[in-house]
Formats: C-alpha cells, structure tokens, sequence
C-alpha cells in the first residue's frame, strides 16, 4: 500500500499519494506537482521499494525524434512532419503513418 499523506503546499492541503521522481531524487505532490520537502531518507527509499514513481504522461500521436531523443506530438512544416524541439524532418516514418498522422494533427490542432 502507497504512501497517504496531506500535501503541506500552500493552497493545496489534498490527501495523495506522493510521487518519487528517479531523476532529481525529490518527492512531489500528485495533486498540485509541487515538491515536498523535508522528506526523510527512510521514506524515499521505502517510495523506491514501492515504486512509487512519477508516472510519465502520455500525448497523443507523439513521435521519438531521432536526431535530439525527445518525445512529443510533432508539428506539420510545409506540409513536412517535423519535431518541435529542434525542427528536423521525421524523415523515418512510414508514408501510411505519415498520413494518418497529418490528418490526426490537423484535426488535434483545430480542437485547440
């Protein structure tokens, strides 16, 4: 059973479940994402046994970038599916993805 504990955050104060980030190694509110302090070694590591990690969200049609290894739905450039990063061509994906792809975009970016 996960961590439980109120989120001592001004302006949050929300019952959760504490999060674990593996990177920066600091616990963070699920609710408000805002870091926890004064978080004991002894927790981190039973959040670790637990696994009890920042779990990664999920973008729709996002696509890997071979050329920087970033995720994230890429962006149409003269009719081109480029990353938004560092704005080079998908050049590896397959003509039927291609398609779908730019009709998916189109139809995501008009919604917004």
């Amino acid at each position: 059973m996960p961590f439980l504990m109120p989120c001592p955050n001004k302006g949050c104060g929300d019952y959760m479940e504490p999060y674990l980030d593996p990177a920066d190694n600091k616990v963070y509110c699920s609710s408000c994402d805002n870091e926890i302090s004064n978080i004991t070694h002894f927790v981190k590591m039973q959040m670790k046994s637990l696994k009890q990690f920042k779990k990664k969200k999920s973008i729709s049609f996002s696509v890997k970038c071979q050329k920087c290894s970033k995720e994230d739905r890429p962006k149409i450039v003269n009719n081109n599916i480029t990353c938004p990063y560092c704005k080079s061509i998908h050049s590896h994906l397959s003509e039927p993805f291609k398609i779908m792809l730019k009709e998916k975009l189109k139809s995501v970016n008009e919604d917004i």
